[in-house]
C-alpha cells in the first residue's frame, strides 16, 4: 500500500498537532488503551491494549498508524479530531507499506527499504 498521499495530508493539515491536538488525542485514547512516550526523546508514543501495540501515533504530524480490527473504535473515539491520517494495517509487522522516495526524504528521517516496510519498522525510524 502507497502511503505517499496520507503522508503529504497529513503534513500539511494541522499547525497544531504537536503543540495541542496531539496531547488531546492522546488523552481521549487513554480511556481506552493505554499510551507510552517519553516527550523529550520519542516522536511515535506506543497504543497499547494490555501487552499487545496494536498502534502508533506520530508526534510530529496527525499520523496513526493502526492495526485494522483496532481501526474503527480507535476512529470514532477520535470523531472529532478531522485531521488525522489513519494507515491502517492487518499487522504493524506486515511489509505491506511503500512511500515515494522524494515525497518521503522531504519530511522524515533515514528507512532503510521505501518499497516494502512495516508499520513497525516506520516507528522503529522515527523514534528519535
Amino acid at each position: 500500500m502507497d502511503i505517499t498521499e496520507i503522508l503529504q495530508t497529513a503534513v500539511h493539515s494541522n499547525n497544531y498537532w504537536k503543540h495541542s491536538d496531539f496531547s488531546s488525542v492522546t488523552e481521549a485514547l487513554s480511556s481506552h488503551y493505554s499510551t507510552d512516550i517519553e516527550m523529550e526523546t520519542e516522536k511515535i508514543t506506543l497504543l497499547n491494549l494490555g501487552n499487545k501495540t496494536i498502534g502508533y501515533i506520530c508526534l510530529n504530524h496527525p499520523l496513526i498508524f493502526i492495526e485494522n480490527q483496532y481501526a474503527l473504535q480507535v476512529k470514532n473515539v477520535l470523531h472529532s479530531f478531522h485531521d488525522i491520517g489513519y494507515i491502517v494495517v492487518d499487522t504493524l509487522n506486515n511489509q505491506c507499506l511503500s512511500v515515494n522516495h522524494e515525497v518521503y526524504h522531504k519530511y522524515f528521517n533515514w528507512i532503510e527499504n521505501l518499497n516494502t516496510f512495516s508499520a513497525e519498522e516506520f516507528s522503529f525510524y522515527h523514534i528519535t
